[in-house]
């Protein structure tokens, strides 16, 4: 694909926007992915770049998360490797469906998992204290970076913000655990896929990396200014972007009939 300024333009903010809302209410692939396929870069070629930039930011967030202490090395390091294995699969499964299915797949796809970030009942966790490691806890958390690691590299918006809903609701961690370990493990998701789609030829490395810085900033911006407003500030941002790219999807598939 040729890339010219007009897909700088478009695709860099909306990546900023996506490290924006992430930093706040998570979700930023809500708004990367899309924002990708309306600077006019096919689905799969999208999902590629986006984990450059993504893991970029995601580099940033599990670093900070780590010096926080949130991290539970004994619980995530197994975590990190089950998801990078089981990511590498799903990106491999992305690249066998051809495009027109990938563009049905996200119209359906991306609108639902925003109704489902969106919902601030999710992630209220009841559990205060830390989790003892214990097998059940071993056992579901590797289940849920086996499955989340295939989502990411299969689809990937919106990863760390079920990882730390089935770490809440399902392994009963404290939201500060179940922080820390989704972040570690969506890194981990990122690094799988990208270093697939690296070896595939998917990724556009010059606009991943400058989106990249675009998605770090956005990441820097919004835990600073907006951390207290969280889904409030994210909300209208994301529906807007949501919008725009159900409304782009439609019409490239009006065409093709």
């Amino acid at each position: 694909m040729e890339l010219n300024l007009m897909t700088f333009l478009i695709a860099c903010p909306l990546v900023f926007l996506a490290g924006f809302v992430d930093s706040i209410a998570g979700g930023g692939g809500l708004i990367s992915i899309p924002g990708y396929l309306i600077a006019g870069l096919p689905p799969v070629t999208a999902s590629a770049t986006n984990k450059l930039s993504a893991g970029m930011g995601a580099t940033v967030a599990t670093g900070h998360y780590f010096a926080k202490g949130f991290i539970k090395l004994k619980l995530a390091i197994p975590c990190i490797i089950t998801a990078i294995v089981f990511s590498s699969f799903g990106a491999k499964v992305q690249m066998m469906i051809p495009e027109f299915y990938l563009k049905i797949f996200m119209l359906i796809a991306l609108p639902l998992t925003l109704l489902l970030v969106l919902n601030k009942e999710t992630l209220k966790s009841k559990t205060i204290g830390e989790i003892k490691l214990t097998k059940s806890v071993y056992s579901l958390s590797l289940f849920i970076s086996a499955m989340m690691g295939f989502y990411d590299g299969l689809y990937g918006p919106a990863t760390g913000t079920f990882l730390m809903i089935f770490f809440v609701k399902v392994v009963g961690m404290n939201i500060k655990e179940a922080n820390g370990t989704a972040k570690a493990i969506n890194w981990a998701t990122n690094m799988g896929a990208l270093a697939l789609f690296l070896m595939s030829g998917k990724v556009i490395v010059s606009l991943g990396l400058v989106a990249g810085v675009c998605n770090m900033l956005g990441n820097y911006m919004g835990s600073k200014l907006f951390l207290k407003k969280g889904v409030d500030v994210a909300r209208p941002i994301m529906i807007t972007v949501m919008l725009i790219f159900i409304i782009k999807i439609l019409i490239e598939l009006l065409h093709i009939f």
